[in-house]
């Protein structure tokens, strides 16, 4: 039980910076295809 809590701040780091990959790749195509949609209107 000690050991689950140790491996706990590492645990949410991983998840936050696959979050933050996810997020930022997803903003990344959204301004591309906007700009994609918008340039070719």
């Amino acid at each position: 039980m000690p050991n689950l809590i140790k491996n706990l701040p590492s645990e949410i780091k991983k998840n936050k910076l696959k979050t933050g990959v996810i997020v930022g790749l997803s903003a990344y195509w959204g301004v591309i295809l906007v700009g994609t949609i918008l340039s070719i209107n």
